[in-house]
């Protein structure tokens, strides 16, 4: 019986990262919001997201039964042996769970504007997302209080150190207008900021704000990039940083 167990086990390592793609696949058709990402996955199963990221990549170690285990928990129509294995069907009843692929509950997600912060001059938000096109919107939950929202795509690496707290080049962030009124001191402390003054657009670290002389100074995670002020009078918009959104990797050249 060892010897069998033993067997599965390493069955269901081989071309296991290839069949959790698929499965990949099937949770972003069945709630493209709830399941966009690899991180939105990770945490609907319970998974560390740097260790489910490996799995992806076909890391053996975090191939085993556990992370099986752990999506046919949260997914019942998921055939178990099929993930171990890779014999018989994906779902258990393949046409029922097609036809019951979950609508998106609109009720609890509300539609913001999108903007590349590598192409974006002046101002952000001010439109109506419903007049926007489809590539210049995004539908995000309803999870934080009311305000003036915007999905933005970070631009460049100075948010990026290579530790777990980067947030890099390409990243989809959700952003607040914050309305610094006179004399009042930016939350600075567990926030960043999207800062839109007449010099453009940037997303840092404010590690501090002076209300007497007027500025801020800028900070970026990533140490080639060194601390810089800019004057509050040139300062057009302040928004908050909120979470990340969505995330995909750049994909090198195949050099052949």
């Amino acid at each position: 019986m060892k010897e069998n167990e033993t067997l599965l086990q390493k069955s269901s390592i081989r071309g296991l990262d290839k069949r959790l793609s698929i499965v990949m696949d099937y949770l972003l058709r069945k709630n493209p919001v709830l399941y966009k990402t690899k991180t939105n996955v990770a945490e609907a199963i319970g998974f560390p997201r740097t260790n489910f990221s490996a799995a992806l990549k076909g890391e053996e170690k975090y191939l085993t039964d556990n992370i099986v285990n752990k999506f046919v928990s949260k997914f019942p129509e998921l055939n178990k042996e099929w993930l171990l294995t890779g014999e018989g069907e994906m779902l258990k009843d393949e046409k029922k769970y097609i036809e019951e692929v979950s609508p998106i509950p609109y009720d609890n997600y509300m539609e913001v504007e999108y903007a590349d912060l590598s192409t974006v001059a002046g101002r952000l938000g001010g439109y109506n997302p419903a007049t926007l096109p489809e590539m210049k919107r995004r539908l995000i939950p309803k999870e934080f209080d009311r305000g003036n929202y915007l999905v933005v795509r970070v631009d460049g690496d100075s948010m990026d150190d290579g530790t777990s707290i980067s947030i890099p080049d390409g990243t989809e962030i959700l952003i607040k207008e914050y309305h610094l009124e006179n004399g009042e001191k930016l939350p600075i402390r567990g926030n960043l900021f999207v800062i839109v003054s007449t010099e453009g657009t940037v997303f840092k670290q404010i590690i501090e704000h002076n209300t007497e002389e007027g500025y801020i100074i800028c900070h970026s995670y990533n140490q080639k990039y060194s601390d810089y002020r800019i004057n509050l009078s040139e300062v057009l918009q302040i928004f908050i940083y909120r979470k990340i959104v969505s995330f995909r990797p750049s994909i090198p050249e195949i050099n052949r």
